[in-house]
């Protein structure tokens, strides 16, 4: 039996390995953000099938407010730098490689609750990906 548990999780952003993650579940999903392949079905019985070449990709990670992690991406995205980013699981052979990212969008920041605050939320969006 595969564990898929965070103990078994890893998760690099530009080298950046992010271990707090915050209370949302799962702390972060990956999903494709483009259809892989279409087809386009004539008016008689002949279609045509079209393959997208590349495998663009959108990574949503919730990280627990104040870790070292909210910062490094904070300053990341500054930088303009093209993101990397890099998910395995260990033991199971399923790894997800995106390249060429950008943050997109940062998540709602709920603060000074009475009993919660919420995750900081980063939205990353990839022009293409390989997949294990």
């Amino acid at each position: 039996m595969i564990k898929y548990g965070t103990n078994n999780s890893y998760l690099t952003i530009s080298g950046i390995n992010i271990e707090n993650f915050g209370v949302t579940d799962p702390p972060y999903t990956i999903a494709d953000i483009e259809d892989r392949s279409v087809i386009n079905g004539g008016v008689g019985e002949t279609s045509v099938r079209l393959d997208n070449a590349r495998r663009p990709k959108q990574l949503t990670v919730n990280i627990m407010p104040g870790a070292d992690e909210v910062r490094q991406l904070i300053a990341l995205e500054k930088t303009g730098v093209d993101i990397t980013a890099t998910h395995r699981v260990g033991g199971s052979g399923e790894r997800v490689e995106m390249f060429e990212g950008v943050i997109s969008r940062r998540g709602d920041m709920g603060r000074a609750g009475k009993s919660s605050v919420t995750d900081e939320q980063f939205i990353i969006v990839f022009n293409n990906s390989e997949e294990t």
